[in-house]
């Protein structure tokens, strides 16, 4: 969602890039903040070069911004070679921010590369582990993805998990994910495996007891009728 206020102040949008680019060279970050959040909503190629000049300034917090900004420009989807190494970088907030950034825009980078950030980095992750929506469908990266699955310690980790999983592999691995979600530890996840089984016709009675009351709710409520 297009903001209006960025801490306090408004955006100005209706500036001109020429005004918006020299709002970049200020040494005071929020004026580089706000003309950033201006010039990442302007569709001419002029908005996107003031930005880009800026992917490797020597301050971190504003190569940060403009990670956060720029990939909203479509001229932004070259830049996958900044998005990689943002998400290759040794400092989480660039990570967590790349990642986010592939997730939001939909921007495709390196397969193996996308896992092993997320696989290194999975117990600071939350939402952010969405990137992994960009994945090719694979027999690999099916393998990489239950094993990220499986490994991943926080309920919302494995919800947005699973359902990058669902997206790309059902019907075709239908049993194998009603039997990997319906062992899992987490009520929600368990809930997706009731979800498949109904879709799919496989065994619900493990669910009719189960220690989650909406898990035992579906299962029943599919059962009868």
């Amino acid at each position: 969602m297009k903001k209006e206020i960025l801490n306090g102040t408004h955006i100005p949008y209706e500036l001109s890039v020429e005004e918006l680019g020299k709002m970049l060279s200020s040494p005071v970050m929020k004026d580089f903040s706000l003309a950033c959040e201006a010039l990442s909503y302007k569709e001419d190629i002029a908005a996107y070069e003031a930005m880009k000049a800026y992917i490797n300034d020597k301050d971190k917090y504003r190569r940060l911004y403009i990670l956060k900004t720029i990939f909203r420009h479509p001229n932004a989807a070259e830049l996958v070679d900044f998005l990689e190494n943002a998400i290759s970088s040794n400092d989480t907030l660039f990570v967590k921010n790349g990642l986010i950034v592939i997730s939001e825009y939909k921007i495709k980078v390196s397969d193996s590369l996308l896992l092993s950030v997320v696989d290194k980095h999975l117990p600071e992750l939350y939402t952010a582990v969405g990137a992994l929506m960009m994945l090719d469908i694979s027999e690999e990266n099916y393998a990489s993805l239950t094993r990220v699955f499986s490994k991943a310690g926080r309920s919302v980790q494995k919800e947005v998990i699973a359902e990058v999983l669902a997206n790309h592999y059902l019907p075709s691995k239908s049993k194998e994910l009603f039997e990997l979600f319906g062992c899992d530890r987490f009520a929600k996840i368990r809930l997706l495996a009731v979800k498949i089984a109904m879709e799919y016709g496989y065994d619900l009675s493990p669910f009719l007891s189960d220690k989650d009351g909406h898990v035992r709710a579906l299962a029943n409520k599919s059962v009868v009728s």
